[in-house]
């Protein structure tokens, strides 16, 4: 019974082994960025395996790493409180983005995205300064909720615009790793539900991202060891870095 388990997910032992790993270097990314697992395991698993795979595991992982990064935060009522309106912002976001997928071109939407990511990490770096003005911080919350919740589901990218809003309120890592676990959780559950609908995540694959989500809190443990060894300032700079691979790859994305 065991040997016919590749056969399940249409794929060879090889590959069944080597997607739990993927997700070890993706939770250890996310485990000290804060983000980075999906874009991580999406970017590694194609290259040996379908990419429905990846994105079906990933609905399964997301919604548990997050949970477990959100409630490890110790400022989990806080965290609710002031995010709250980007978590509707996301909940009505995302239908319009299911609707929308099927009438736009994802293409030249990621095109655009990843053009204004990197573009943000260039002033931000040479304007650290730069921040979400307090009265306006409602407002902003609730039009990056909405924007990640239409273009997250079109794309399955959303994280560019929590963590630019998150840089933008200078919030310590604490409080980010907080915030970002929260809206991974209530966006992450969006996917899971649309890749059902669509068919890409069923019982097979739902069960391989329960595996898979233990890999992932493996990593996610290591790399939270690691960043305790860096500086504040490091880790902002770290977090960029990684949001203009992350912007570069959505370019690349649309061009493809």
């Amino acid at each position: 019974m065991l040997g016919d388990l590749p056969n399940l997910f249409g794929i060879s032992w090889v590959q069944l082994v080597l997607i739990p790993l993927a997700f070890i270097v993706g939770g250890t990314a996310k485990g000290a960025l804060g983000f980075g697992l999906p874009f991580v395991t999406v970017s590694i698993i194609p290259l040996f395996a379908p990419l429905e795979i990846a994105l079906a595991v990933n609905a399964v992982v997301l919604p548990i790493s997050n949970f477990m990064q959100f409630t490890q935060s110790g400022v989990i009522r806080p965290t609710l409180k002031r995010y709250r309106l980007v978590v509707f912002g996301i909940l009505v976001g995302a239908p319009f983005g299911a609707y929308l997928l099927n009438a736009m071109d994802v293409h030249i939407i990621e095109l655009i995205l990843g053009i204004f990511v990197m573009c943000f990490v260039f002033i931000t770096l040479y304007n650290p300064s730069m921040q979400v003005p307090p009265e306006n911080e409602k407002q902003l919350g609730l039009g990056v909720g909405l924007s990640a919740g239409v273009i997250g589901t079109m794309t399955t990218v959303n994280g560019p615009f929590f963590i630019m809003y998150l840089l933008g309120l200078h919030v310590d890592r604490k409080e980010m790793l907080a915030a970002l676990g929260l809206l991974f959780i209530v966006s992450g559950l969006c996917f899971a539900a649309f890749f059902s609908f669509f068919g890409i995540l069923n019982v097979e694959r739902a069960i391989l991202g329960l595996v898979c989500a233990l890999f992932a809190m493996a990593g996610m443990r290591l790399g939270d060891w690691v960043v305790q060894f860096i500086d504040r300032d490091f880790f902002r700079k770290l977090v960029l870095c990684g949001l203009f691979i992350l912007g570069f790859n959505i370019f690349l994305r649309g061009l493809g």
